[in-house]
């Protein structure tokens, strides 16, 4: 009910005109949106988990948005540094992706290309250079894959059958996590695992890992994505977070290791994995000389708003378009949301 009388008051402000005057007011050019992505399907990601995925012709028509509503799309440092001398040009709009999938090489990065877009890509590197799937996101989709089984009898893994509904899936997919936790598994050990597991539920595991499905993007074409003009920032190697200083400098000296042979720029700007920050974090990233940091929090950037807690709103298949016209023109940043549950996982 919430959400629709929300929907309801972004329609009524489009149809009178009263989000055209936000997004040309001087209120709305004092703000900065950053826009996030994470993957774009090549095949039925998208009907997977529409929360990670969205499609091409999505992307294309959000890009496509931002020209007719006339934003300024910036790239990500100087829209940090135009905010904070309060230089900022009208409707100012940033786009970023998280993770670096092989589809922002293959389909998103060329769409926002034509349009002649900068974007950000905070790239976590480990599955750059073991190229094969991600382990988290494979097992999920693998069990997704192979709803129609109905159930799946694995007792390596299960100590019982696991029904293939959605609420069965998530607990396989936490027994699995778990299991290959517990047992300390390498990368190699946890892609046989997924290959096991595939072979359980009937599914060409070589076939979609031909695919590139849910891998990362490999370090020559991280280069290349570099050559044309993409920022590459942090994202942790492991796309991990850690509670101790000490653990989350030796993360980012892995990553921007990494990321300094993909790219002539030095990265300076960083993504939270999972979106998990917290006080601690906070300040671990001020001694390390970090420019900003992005959550996955709505909101619009003001120059009063902590260059390490960046709101950005998180595209996915669930926004409408009368919604995402209203980021961009802010009338959305003024209704009331949920409020947001601090954020404090982090692993030993």
């Amino acid at each position: 009910m919430l959400r629709q009388a929300r929907l309801g008051t972004l329609r009524l402000a489009s149809a009178t005109g009263l989000s055209r005057r936000l997004r040309d007011s001087s209120w709305r050019q004092q703000r900065l949106l950053i826009v996030c992505y994470h993957g774009v399907s090549r095949y039925d990601e998208h009907e997977w988990d529409g929360t990670v995925y969205i499609t091409a012709e999505r992307l294309r028509a959000r890009m496509q948005l931002l020209r007719q509503e006339r934003c300024n799309v910036l790239p990500l440092a100087e829209a940090v540094s135009r905010l904070r001398n309060g230089s900022l040009p009208p409707r100012a709009v940033t786009i970023t992706f998280d993770d670096g999938y092989h589809d922002f090489y293959s389909v998103a990065f060329p769409i926002i290309e034509s349009f002649g877009f900068p974007v950000t890509l905070y790239l976590t590197t480990y599955y750059v250079e073991y190229n094969r799937p991600v382990f988290d996101l494979m097992c999920s989709y693998l069990l997704w894959k192979g709803r129609r089984q109905q159930s799946l009898h694995w007792p390596e893994v299960f100590a019982h059958s696991c029904a293939l509904d959605t609420a069965g899936r998530k607990e396989a997919t936490a027994a699995i996590k778990e299991f290959a936790f517990s047992g300390k598994l390498s990368g190699l050990e946890k892609d046989q695992l997924l290959a096991r597991l595939a072979g359980q539920l009937d599914i060409d595991y070589e076939a979609l890992c031909h695919k590139r499905l849910l891998h990362l993007i490999k370090p020559e074409e991280a280069k290349a994505l570099a050559a044309r003009g993409v920022d590459l920032e942090l994202h942790t190697h492991r796309h991990r977070v850690y509670q101790s200083r000490e653990a989350t400098f030796a993360e980012l000296d892995e990553n921007r290791r990494r990321l300094e042979t993909y790219t002539k720029d030095p990265p300076q700007h960083f993504c939270y994995a999972n979106g998990i920050s917290s006080p601690e974090y906070v300040e671990y990233l001020t001694a390390y000389g970090m420019r900003s940091a992005t959550t996955c929090f709505p909101g619009l950037c003001t120059a009063h708003t902590h260059p390490l807690l960046l709101p950005r709103l998180v595209d996915t298949m669930a926004i409408a378009d009368v919604e995402f016209s209203s980021w961009l023109a802010g009338t959305a940043a003024l209704l009331p949301r949920r409020q947001e549950s601090d954020q404090s996982e982090f692993v030993g």
